[in-house]
């Protein structure tokens, strides 16, 4: 674990980007699905901005994705897919390792690059994935990005609400 400096707080999630994963769009557990819902709200009144990646798309056309989250991420897709730099492609390929440890490889690809765009463009990435939560401590020696659930971004921007 990170050690954090006397006094450290996460930047203001109010003056930077957020970026959402699909799952944490419509959440099935409390206290994440009201957590989630007032993100969106905050973002309809301009209070925050919500971004997606160009990489989360295809989750987001699934079958199964409700229709108000299809209406909803189509208006917050961010980023277009890019030629990388060298030193982008090996950051990727980091993310990526951390991210399929033992387990199946193909199964994380887009994950990874879900991550990587966020912390191409953006302070903080909002998912629900406990895989990808349980590895956010190893994903800081890679990406400078606050990888958190949504009730945990609340904390953060009622942290600064109140000072």
């Amino acid at each position: 674990m990170h050690r954090k400096p006397l006094g450290y707080r996460p930047i203001d999630p109010r003056i930077t980007t957020i970026f959402m994963d699909s799952c944490a769009f419509d959440p099935k557990y409390s206290p994440e699905d009201q957590a989630a819902l007032t993100l969106f709200n905050l973002s309809e009144k301009d209070e925050l901005i919500l971004n997606i990646a160009h990489s989360t798309q295809k989750e987001i056309e699934h079958p199964n994705t409700p229709a108000w989250v299809k209406l909803e991420a189509n208006k917050l897709i961010y980023t277009i897919k890019t030629s990388l730099t060298a030193d982008e492609v090996n950051c990727k390929g980091k993310i990526f390792r951390i991210l399929a440890g033992n387990g199946k490889p193909e199964n994380m690809v887009k994950d990874a690059e879900h991550i990587f765009e966020a912390d191409k463009y953006s302070s903080y990435f909002v998912t629900t994935d406990e895989r990808i939560l349980k590895k956010k401590e190893e994903l800081k020696v890679v990406v400078s990005l606050h990888i958190l659930k949504p009730s945990e971004l609340l904390e953060i921007l009622d942290s600064y609400k109140n000072s």
